[in-house]
C-alpha cells in the first residue's frame, strides 16, 4: 500500500458519504429489493449464480432484527417469484444474536423454515470472533432438520478452523463457505501473516473436501484460486461438491476467468439502506481505490 493509499485508508471515516456512495456503486446493488432484483438477473443472464445479503449487523433492538426478518422474507419471494438462480446468506447479528442469542435463532429459524419450504438456501454469515462458537452452533442445530438447505462460513484466519471442520465434517453432511477473513482479530486467535493465511485456507480447504463437505470458495486471491483449481482437478470432484464464490463489483476479469474455465461462479450481491458500513470495509480491502478517492475529493474526479 502506497503512502497515499495508506493516509486515504486511514481517513476513510472522514470522506463525505456521498463520495464513498459514488466509489461503491460497483459493490452494491442498490438501496432496494428491485435494484438487487434486477442486478442479479443480469448476473444470470450472464451464467453467474447469487447470493443475496441484506445489509445490516449488529442491531440494537430487535425493532430492527423484524425489520431484517421482514426483508429476508421480501427476498425469498422475490428469488421465487422472478425465478432467480440465487440463495440468501444471513448475518446473526442482524437478528440480534448478541442481544438474544435464544430469540435470534427462533427468528432466523422462521426463516430457515421459509426457505426449506420454497426450496431454497440459506447461508449463515461468519462475524468476528464473539460469535463463531454460537453460529457454529446455530448451524449444527438447523441442518439436524434441513440438512443440505443450510450452510455456514468459515474463516481461514481463525486459528481455530481446523478443528471447526473437524467437529462439523463428523457431524454430519455439512455446507462451507471458506473465505479468508476481514475481521480485526488478536494474533493468539488468528494469523496474521499473509502467507500463513493462504497455507491455512488450503489447508482448511482440503480439510472439507476429506470431510465430504461442499464448498463454496470465496476467495479474489489468483494464487488461491489456482490452487484450488489444482486440487479440484487432483481430487476429481465435480460442481455438486464446489463453487468459486466472489464478491459484487470486485476482480471481475478474474471472475470472467473462472467462469469461462466451466467452475460454477457465485455473486454475494448486498442492497439495502445500510450501505454505508459495508462500503468503507470493501474500500479499506482495495486500497488501489484510495487515488481514485484522492481525485474525487479534491478534483472533483
Amino acid at each position: 500500500m502506497g503512502l497515499l493509499d495508506h493516509f486515504v485508508v486511514s481517513t476513510l471515516p472522514l470522506v463525505p458519504k456521498p463520495i464513498v456512495a459514488r466509489l461503491s456503486r460497483p459493490y452494491i446493488a442498490g438501496d432496494n429489493l428491485a435494484a438487487a432484483v434486477q442486478c442479479i438477473q443480469e448476473l444470470n443472464k450472464k451464467g453467474f449464480k447469487a447470493t443475496l445479503d441484506v445489509l445490516g449487523e449488529f442491531v440494537t433492538n430487535f425493532s430492527q432484527a423484524e425489520t431484517a426478518a421482514a426483508d429476508y422474507r421480501a427476498a425469498i419471494a422475490a428469488i421465487v417469484e422472478h425465478k432467480l438462480d440465487a440463495n440468501i446468506s444471513v448475518k446473526p447479528t442482524s437478528f440480534g444474536l448478541l442481544l438474544d442469542r435464544e430469540r435470534a435463532e427462533s427468528m432466523i429459524g422462521q426463516l430457515m423454515e421459509e426457505v426449506a419450504r420454497v426450496d431454497n438456501f440459506m447461508r449463515l454469515d461468519m462475524e468476528d470472533s464473539p460469535c463463531t462458537t454460537a453460529t457454529i452452533e446455530m448451524y449444527d442445530n438447523f441442518r439436524k432438520k434441513h440438512d443440505q438447505k443450510v450452510g455456514v462460513v468459515l474463516q481461514a484466519y481463525m486459528r481455530r478452523t481446523i478443528d471447526d471442520i473437524e467437529q462439523i465434517t463428523t457431524g454430519g453432511p455439512s455446507h462451507f463457505r471458506l473465505c479468508k477473513g476481514i475481521y480485526v482479530e488478536p494474533e493468539e486467535i488468528a494469523y496474521k501473516g499473509y502467507q500463513e493465511i493462504r497455507e491455512n485456507f488450503m489447508k482448511s480447504l482440503e480439510a472439507m473436501f476429506d470431510g465430504g463437505a461442499f464448498v463454496g470458495i470465496a476467495t479474489h486471491d489468483d494464487y488461491l484460486v489456482e490452487q484450488s483449481i489444482n486440487m479440484v482437478k487432483r481430487m476429481g470432484l465435480g460442481p455438486d461438491r464446489y463453487e468459486f464464490q466472489m464478491l459484487l463489483g470486485v476482480r471481475e476479469k478474474l471472475r470472467d476467468s473462472i467462469h469461462a474455465q466451466g467452475h460454477n461462479l457465485r455473486i454475494y450481491v448486498p442492497y439495502g439502506k445500510d450501505w454505508y458500513g459495508y462500503s468503507i470495509r470493501r474500500l479499506k480491502e482495495n486500497p488501489s481505490l484510495a487515488g481514485t478517492m484522492f481525485k474525487a475529493i479534491f478534483f472533483g474526479g
